[in-house]
């Protein structure tokens, strides 16, 4: 009888933790992506994990427990927990105002967290040095099929060529190719998302272990069902150089690949403005106007819902970079995008061509 106790005791227990445990996961995604993560790093020179801007980060496990940490001068290291893998990319934009940038250092899981080790450096006049700055950072990861509306598909492009991680929408096998192209150029091929025009939005990242890196988008052609994008790198003198890079592609989904959760996102290109490349989930209205030199002044109408993330990537025009000049901010829900801002390798502010994407978490 006693042994007859324990056991409906132990049954109870057992049965109680799982019921906790069912009620205590997060939801589960039925569709792309696996694990996602964003951040505002909104203090330059953090203390050790020091809790990044809780208005304007969040993760797929509905945690906003994402910090950072100071490494050496300019560095940083992310811990995004719980959400580990080992085939994401990663985005970060610097946001200053003056000409400064901020790139991938590396990424890797570590136990149960993923890390983002982030780099940024400042035009001094003299010589780019690393310095400690405010930046946005994501984190994705996906697998298996899509399923919705759009597409997305991201690579994490090899220096010399080839991926390291890949996704494709429809299973197809993503390329990068390198050799016999140029110094810091590669042609990205993306199967099966090409709808024959220019749509979506694209983003990438420098990435680099030890050295001053920016890439670009110079170049995106539909066709043959797929996209054709290429990329360029360049050193910190403007001068073509070779580098990995995180490159992603979205149409009518979050930067981060998921949809519905969230229903509020919107992006634009600015020399396709207002065309295909322009949208708004809600069918509302994106506008872009001239703020000064270097400068635009960017709005995404009725999306503006807490927490939410932008990224920038530059376009064309030789090695000239974008980051963000200021943080975005909500009036209502309007987003805000005071400024983005272009810069020359020697530090003058340039007519900017640029990308830029906003995903809410609703």
């Amino acid at each position: 009888m006693k042994l007859r106790r324990a056991l409906v005791a132990l049954l109870t227990t057992v049965t109680a933790a799982g019921a906790a445990a069912v009620v205590q996961a997060p939801a589960a995604h039925a569709a792309t992506p696996d694990r996602w993560a964003f951040a505002f790093m909104n203090n330059p020179v953090p203390p050790a994990g020091f809790l990044m801007d809780p208005t304007r980060q969040w993760k797929s496990d509905n945690i906003p427990d994402s910090t950072v940490s100071p490494l050496v001068v300019g560095r940083y290291r992310v811990k995004f927990p719980s959400i580990a893998s080992a085939n994401g990319v990663a985005h970060v934009t610097a946001v200053a105002g003056d000409p400064r940038w901020c790139q991938v250092w590396n990424y890797f899981p570590s136990g149960a967290d993923q890390i983002v080790d982030v780099q940024c450096y400042k035009y001094t006049g003299a010589a780019i040095t690393p310095d400690w700055s405010a930046f946005t950072v994501m984190y994705s990861t996906s697998s298996g099929p899509l399923a919705g509306p759009g597409t997305y598909a991201y690579v994490q492009g090899k220096s010399t060529g080839g991926t390291q991680t890949s996704y494709n929408p429809v299973g197809g096998v993503n390329t990068v190719t390198h050799g016999g192209i140029g110094t810091g150029v590669y042609k990205v091929w993306f199967p099966g998302v090409g709808t024959g025009v220019q749509d979506g939005n694209l983003q990438v990242t420098a990435q680099h272990p030890n050295s001053p890196r920016r890439c670009k988008i110079d170049n995106w052609i539909p066709g043959g069902g797929g996209l054709d994008v290429v990329v360029r790198c360049y050193d910190h003198t403007g001068a073509p150089a070779d580098s990995w890079f995180d490159l992603t592609y979205h149409r009518a989904r979050s930067v981060y690949g998921a949809f519905n959760p969230p229903k509020n996102f919107a992006y634009l290109w600015t020399p396709g403005f207002p065309g295909p490349s322009n949208y708004n989930s809600v069918g509302s209205i994106n506008t872009l106007s001239g703020a000064g030199a270097g400068l635009q002044y960017v709005e995404f109408h009725k999306v503006g819902y807490r927490e939410g993330h932008v990224q920038v990537s530059g376009h064309k025009s030789g090695s000239d970079y974008c980051n963000l000049q200021n943080v975005w901010t909500l009036s209502g829900a309007v987003v805000k995008v005071r400024n983005v801002i272009c810069w020359s390798p020697a530090g003058t502010p340039v007519n900017p061509e640029f990308f830029i994407s906003y995903s809410s978490r609703v």
